[in-house]
C-alpha cells in the first residue's frame, strides 16, 4: 500500500499549466528549443513571431524553477538578448492567438 504521504501528494495535482513568453535573438530560438528538448521536454516550445525571436515555452507548475535556472544558463552563455516578456498561465484563448 501507499504511504498517507504519497497518497497526500498524488491528491494535489497541479491543474495550472505555466506559458512564459521569452524573447530571444531569432538566429538562436532553434538552439534554445533544442536545449528544451534535451532536458527531457522540461518545457514544450512553441514559436509565436519567428523573426521576432518570440517563443512560447509551455511547461508544468513542478518545472518552473528549473526552467529558469535553464534559462539564466542560456542568456549567460549563448543569448544575452534572451529576456522573459510574458507569463500567460494556463489561459490557453491569450496563449494560441
Amino acid at each position: 500500500m501507499l504511504s498517507q504521504e504519497i497518497l497526500e501528494k498524488l491528491s494535489q495535482v497541479p491543474t495550472k499549466s505555466v506559458n512564459l513568453v521569452i524573447k530571444c535573438n531569432p538566429e538562436k530560438m532553434n538552439f534554445i528549443s533544442m536545449v528544451m528538448n534535451g532536458y527531457d521536454r522540461i518545457a514544450l516550445p512553441r514559436t509565436r513571431y519567428g523573426k521576432e525571436g518570440i517563443l512560447d515555452l509551455i511547461t508544468s507548475p513542478d518545472f518552473v524553477e528549473d526552467l529558469y535556472v535553464i534559462l539564466e544558463d542560456l542568456k549567460k552563455n549563448h543569448d544575452p538578448t534572451l529576456e522573459i516578456i510574458g507569463d500567460l498561465g494556463d489561459d490557453w484563448l491569450i496563449a494560441v492567438t
